[in-house]
């Protein structure tokens, strides 16, 4: 469940995901008033025009990723069954089907997967689930340092929904708190395999966080955050994660301003000592939106000031009722010794078209 597959697989297994939840058969009769049992079905349709143009610095410019076009469809689908003891099953699947065709190439190549397929039942303090699932948590915008559920990529160049997890869940709900507890991947490997803990609490306008990780590959290792509403305005972020057994941590503070209702402005600086090379773990990223109506024009940059590496970007973006158009652009600078001017890419966009339904 959840990997990836071409062609006919593809269209068969996004078919099955989407058949398993709407169609699966109550095991108890709701009320004649009771519409739980009624499937829901949303999500959107993507096509996007998606530019990579090579970095003659690049390890092999030849082989730098191609321009494409892509189109993804990306459905939902929620069934809440009714149970005879009163309690009630919630199934949710979220599957995607895209066709991509790289510049160069006569056929277009369709693959489909299973992003979301859990099932999920409780009681009002209790919930438990278990099936793939997204799962992200931590505070940061450009980093995330106790994400270490779901580990999805931080500012793409478009929003996606990510690929979850296989994850078993208990959460513990109260008036002013909430407790998760993970079991990662149980079905893998040792080394795929791992536990993680969240405890919130909330003390007025702060969010305090605390966090614990266990796996193979780092052992165990904590983390803490907060976020706290300052004001109307004022807007305060941190997240840190110490692990031991490597000898380093991650950690993150940041910001955010809004000027009314047009204007927001985002800062963070972190430290990550897990990044590769050296001169990524230090880094300063800002980004600044002016929205009026349903149009949002955006700037944003990330400096690594290891070597002095830097990403600059620009957006813009039109929302209505169920169509939203948007552009983005990113430019890959610095100096010639500079991390960030050896990827393969040195400059990506792209303009989407989406349709929510």
């Amino acid at each position: 469940m959840g990997a990836r597959v071409r062609g006919h697989d593809g269209l068969v297994g996004v078919a099955w995901v989407l058949a398993s939840v709407l169609l699966v058969p109550c095991q108890a009769q709701a009320a004649e008033n009771d519409t739980a049992n009624h499937p829901l079905l949303t999500g959107e349709w993507q096509t996007a025009r998606e530019w990579r143009l090579a970095n003659p610095l690049g390890p092999a410019p030849a082989f730098a990723p191609r321009s494409r076009w892509r189109s993804t469809l990306d459905l939902k689908g929620d069934r809440r069954i009714a149970l005879g003891t009163g309690s009630a099953l919630s199934v949710h699947a979220d599957a995607a089907l895209t066709v991509l065709r790289d510049d160069g190439d006569a056929n277009p190549v369709t693959s489909g997967r299973v992003n979301e397929l859990y099932a999920s039942t409780g009681s009002d303090a209790w919930q438990l689930s278990a099936g793939r699932r997204i799962i992200g948590w931590d505070v940061g915008q450009g980093f995330r340092p106790n994400d270490v559920v779901q580990r999805e990529e931080r500012r793409p160049l478009l929003p996606a929904t990510p690929q979850g997890r296989s994850v078993v869940q208990v959460e513990h709900f109260g008036a002013d708190d909430a407790t998760s507890l993970v079991w990662i991947d149980p079905q893998g490997g040792a080394t795929d395999r791992a536990l993680a803990l969240r405890h919130y609490r909330r003390f007025g306008a702060l969010d305090v966080y605390g966090h614990a990780h266990w796996s193979a590959a780092t052992r165990g290792n904590l983390g803490a955050a907060l976020a706290w509403v300052a004001s109307d305005a004022v807007e305060l972020h941190a997240s840190t994660r110490w692990l031991p057994a490597l000898g380093q941590h991650q950690s993150l503070v940041g910001g955010s301003w809004t000027g009314g209702p047009d204007l927001t402005a985002l800062a963070e600086v972190w430290q990550d000592g897990l990044a590769s090379p050296s001169s990524a773990r230090r880094n300063v990223y800002g980004r600044l939106a002016w929205q009026h109506e349903g149009w949002q024009v955006s700037a944003d940059a990330l400096w690594q000031p290891g070597d002095g590496g830097r990403v600059l970007g620009a957006g813009l973006r039109w929302q209505g009722d169920q169509w939203r158009a948007e552009a983005v652009w990113r430019v890959l600078g610095g100096p010639a010794s500079a991390s960030l001017r050896r990827t393969p890419s040195r400059q990506t966009g792209a303009l989407a078209l989406t349709r929510s339904f």
